[in-house]
């Protein structure tokens, strides 16, 4: 029997068993697919580690995900090492474009806060855009340049995570989904997955999307899929110098030339479809970026799930029943927010109260 069974082999499980098998305990990772198989958040995921883009304000979840933005380097680099496969962990900033006078106003409110907490931000007017962009052709009212957004690579993450489990020991079962809870009294005593009923001490919920659909969870979950589509295109040299963002689209390029370009947020189900509408949309929107794109081979398309809660937020937390834990819903953040959730688990475990104060992730809050 294994000390901690975890429900979910994407980022955020691989991370969790990582931290609990580095500190001394014996590890059971049940998936359904190959690790961080397709169709899971990590696949739907381009691999931005961009808190400060994706924040109105600094309310309590931007500080956990600076918090978890602090650690990623140390994180990434001990990965690389135990594994011997880089994360391609980056720092080439972020062009946050505005195309109406209005979005350049909000923007400009960002970077007060933003560099009055001291970050690297500043304001490029219209005619600075394409000069530190040389290559975009949507015609800017001006851009938010923010010097400390970072990106990982993240089919290379997820590899490096299950290596790095393996050699710590952590056991990876595939091909089954955890579908029931087993509990003694109010106490966790193991799982049911297909037709086997696993025992383990304790157990971690990070089945991404499918989260809601384990039975026996006290308390239930409202976590639902978001489906995402996103495409790769071979960009010549070094066509973006950085990742960039307008609207709903976003850039984000590879050293080895691949521009990933994404993606849509679509409420429809677990429907793994490439559709006209999502892919054209794309397309469309990376052309009005820069029209050069045009003319950029399209390498790959496809689609994930995101675990999405009402408010937005992840649960990270203890359950109603003993030894039971959750670390999941983190919709569009699980990749930026794997080392401080996987930290945060392995403390409740211990009895230690993590210093992040976890209010606004309790898996009660839905109640």
């Amino acid at each position: 029997m294994h000390d901690v069974i975890v429900a979910g082999g994407g980022v955020i499980g691989l991370a969790v068993a990582r931290e609990l098998a580095g500190r001394g305990r014996s590890v059971l990772v049940i998936d359904s697919g190959a690790s961080g198989a397709a169709a899971s958040a990590s696949s739907a995921a381009a691999g931005m580690l961009s808190p400060l883009s994706e924040a109105g304000e600094s309310n309590p979840f931007f500080q956990l995900c600076m918090a978890s933005l602090r650690i990623y380097r140390t994180w990434t680099d001990h990965l690389r090492e135990e594994s011997g496969i880089d994360p391609e962990y980056a720092c080439p900033g972020l062009l946050y474009l505005a195309s109406s006078a209005a979005a350049a106003a909000a923007l400009q409110r960002r970077r007060d806060w933003q560099r009055d907490a001291g970050f690297a931000v500043e304001w490029a007017p219209p005619a600075e855009v394409r000069r530190i962009e040389p290559l975009l052709t949507l015609p800017a009212a001006g851009a938010l340049l923010m010097r400390d957004e970072h990106h990982v690579t993240p089919r290379r993450l997820l590899s490096a995570l299950r290596t790095s489990c393996i050699a710590r020991n952590v056991e990876i079962q595939t091909g089954f989904r955890v579908h029931e809870i087993l509990v003694s009294g109010n106490r966790v005593e193991g799982v049911r997955a297909g037709s086997e009923r696993i025992l383990g001490g304790a157990v971690v919920v990070s089945s991404g999307a499918w989260s809601s659909e384990i039975a026996g969870l006290q308390p239930r979950i409202p976590v639902y899929p978001r489906k995402g589509q996103i495409l790769s295109l071979a960009a010549p040299g070094r066509s973006f110098r950085r990742m960039i963002r307008w609207e709903h689209a976003y850039f984000v390029p590879r050293k080895d030339g691949v521009l990933i370009v994404g993606a849509t947020d679509e409420d429809a189900g677990f429907d793994a479809s490439l559709t006209p509408a999502g892919v054209g949309g794309l397309l469309a929107a990376a052309q009005q970026i820069s029209s050069h794109t045009a003319a950029f081979p399209i390498l790959e398309m496809w689609t994930g799930f995101r675990p999405a809660t009402p408010d937005g937020l992840p649960l990270i937390g203890r359950a109603e029943l003993e030894q039971l834990f959750y670390a999941t819903g983190h919709y569009r953040n699980g990749i930026l927010l794997a080392p401080i959730t996987a930290s945060i688990v392995a403390d409740l475990m211990e009895g230690r109260e993590p210093e992040v104060p976890l209010g606004p992730y309790s898996p009660f809050r839905f109640q």
